[in-house]
Parts: C-alpha cells; sequence; structure tokens
C-alpha cells in the first residue's frame, strides 16, 4: 500500500505489527478482475489518529485481496465536510472509496447550511466497520465516583463546572452537550485546539467533564490523572474493563456510540461494492483483525450493506434531530 502524509509513533507501532495480517491477508487473495488500476480510500483526518490506522489496515486488505495499489489519501478538515466532497464527485467507477463515520457521515451535514453533498444521496453504503467506544471522564478534583454522583453534582451547582471538547460542533461537544441537555444539567462548554489539549486540560482541572474517545482518554485514565466513569457501548471495553457501560451506570436510554465504516460515491458498480465489502466483511471476522480493534478503543461490526444503510438512514434523522435541539444546526 503506498502511504501519504507524516509518519507518527502511533502509525510506526501499527505498521511495526501489520506483518501479522499479512497471512490472514494472503487467505483472501484471489486473481482480481476490478475494472480499475488501483483505488483510493478517502480519510477524513489527519495520518496518525485512529481512523487514519484504521483505514490504512483496511487499504492493506483489499490491496491483498484485490491485487491492486490500494491508497490512502488524507483529506482532513471541516469536520469530514472535504473528504464528503472529494469522494462525492470522484468518478463513480470503483477507484475510489471512502472511510465514513457517524460524525463526518450523519452529524456534520447538519452543521453547515447548505451543504453541497448529501451522504444519503451521494454515496451508497459497503460495510460499517467497528464501533468507536467513548468514555466519560471526570477531573480527579471534582471528587466524584460514579455517572449518579456525577449527576447530582452537577445538578446541585448549574453553572459551576466546566466541559471539555475539541472545538465548537465537534462530537465531543454534540456528545457532551446532548447528554447534559438530556438531562437537565448546566454546565460551561470550553473548547480546545484537539484531543490532547482537552485532555491535559481535564488533568489539571480547568474542566471537569470529558466525553472522549478511549484512546484519547486512556493515557490520562492509567496514570489516575483522570477518573473514568461509563463507556458509551453495550458491553465494557477490554481497555478498561473495571468501568461499567452507560447502562451499567444506570443511563440505558443514551446511546452515543460512534461507528466507522466504508462508502462509495453512488452509481459505482454493485459487483465491486458487493467485492469490497465481502473482503472487508472477512477482515471484520479475522481473530487479529478483532484484536488489533480492541487496542484502538474500537469494536468490530461488520455485515452487509442493508443493514448499514438502515444504520446511516437512522442515524442520520436521530443526530439531526438532536443538533437542531442543541440550536447547533446550520440551515
Amino acid at each position: 500500500m503506498r502511504r501519504t502524509g507524516v509518519e507518527s509513533p502511533a502509525r510506526r507501532r501499527l505498521l511495526a505489527g501489520a506483518g501479522a495480517y499479512a497471512a490472514l491477508g494472503a487467505c483472501c487473495a484471489g486473481a482480481t478482475d476490478v475494472g480499475v488500476g488501483r483505488m483510493q480510500l478517502v480519510v477524513p483526518q489527519a495520518p496518525g489518529g485512529t481512523a487514519d490506522l484504521l483505514g490504512r489496515v483496511l487499504a492493506e486488505r483489499l490491496e491483498a485481496a484485490l491485487r491492486l495499489p490500494v491508497v490512502v489519501v488524507n483529506k482532513p478538515g471541516a469536520n469530514g465536510t472535504i473528504a464528503n466532497e472529494y469522494a462525492a464527485h470522484a468518478a463513480p467507477d470503483g477507484g475510489t472509496w471512502l472511510l465514513a463515520s457517524s460524525a463526518t457521515h450523519v452529524i456534520a451535514p447538519h452543521l453547515i447550511a447548505n451543504p453541497s453533498v448529501d451522504p444519503l444521496r451521494d454515496f451508497v453504503p459497503v460495510i460499517n466497520v467497528a464501533w468507536q467506544t467513548k468514555v466519560i471522564t471526570v477531573s480527579r478534583g471534582l471528587g466524584v465516583s460514579t455517572l449518579a454522583e456525577l449527576v447530582a453534582r452537577l445538578r446541585a451547582h448549574p453553572g459551576r463546572y466546566n466541559y471539555g471538547s475539541t472545538g465548537p460542533a465537534s462530537t465531543s461537544h454534540v456528545d457532551t452537550a446532548h447528554f447534559l441537555r438530556t438531562n437537565g444539567l448546566d454546565v460551561v462548554h470550553v473548547p480546545y485546539r484537539g484531543s490532547g489539549q482537552m485532555v491535559s486540560a481535564l488533568t489539571t482541572d480547568e474542566v471537569q467533564l470529558l466525553f472522549a474517545s478511549v484512546t484519547a482518554s486512556l493515557p490520562a485514565i492509567q496514570s489516575g490523572r483522570a477518573r473514568a466513569l461509563a463507556v458509551l457501548s453495550t458491553h465494557r471495553s477490554p481497555l478498561l474493563p473495571a468501568v461499567p457501560t452507560i447502562a451499567e451506570a444506570g443511563y440505558p436510554s443514551t446511546d452515543l456510540r460512534g461507528w466507522i465504516g466504508v462508502v462509495a460515491p453512488s452509481g459505482t458498480p454493485q459487483s465491486l461494492v458487493d467485492r469490497v465489502r465481502d473482503v472487508l466483511d472477512r477482515t471484520v471476522s479475522s481473530a487479529d483483525f478483532v484484536s488489533w480493534l480492541h487496542q484502538q478503543g474500537l469494536e468490530p461490526i461488520g455485515g452487509d450493506s442493508d443493514n448499514f444503510a438502515r444504520t446511516i438512514a437512522g442515524d442520520f434523522v436521530r443526530w439531526g434531530r438532536i443538533v437542531r435541539d442543541l440550536g447547533l444546526s446550520g440551515g
């Protein structure tokens, strides 16, 4: 697989273990006739992050199975809008695929006025790859150890505490604001430039609450500088086995899981969609890949394109309503 972007320690660790997937990739390899000389997998995030690492593993598996170059193209910015526009306007010949997520595909379109891309119209679902597990984390100085204690503390002191996000209208902002609004809580929003600054602010008690990915929060949790109260998943994270799910913590109706999957420009031949889906579904089902996902704070999904289409359509409506209720809609 050809690579773009800069090297990072996280990506070097991933690539160092890539040989573990070689044998699995070989099992899927076969004669190919996909009608294109190469493929590009567009990633809406910068190199080095979780989505980028996932995209590179998927590209390697496609390359091994289809026996043609698969290039990862990073198009970060504007909450995924830049990548969405780039992929949607590509020729639907099977040469372009997009690593979509709930953040970029069903939340971001509601945040801008008159979006040029309609994710329901301009893309065809291929496969839903993984859930991204998020965790509710608080500062040690807040002095709470359960989600119920957090809610009680925030309710008793409206406007006294702060929560961090990676920027206005980011998923960390939308997730937290939705939870607070649902539970009638008043907490001040403090945006930061990225997850590193956000988590650092939590450890110094500049903010007292975060809704963030497990991978972003894990170092602070493991070092004792922050406390995890609940994971936003249907079952506990292998990275945080002692932390209850949000349902176990007493809030079963709160579903803020994010997904990451693959879509293609509308008009892409169904035979190619099916072929790529089959390769990626075998990947998602492989034990080594599942183990790698868990290390990244992800949970495997897989399945057919129709199920993914229903997830996208349902989440588009649900998150559109949430964004409007929070007063964040661009339209």
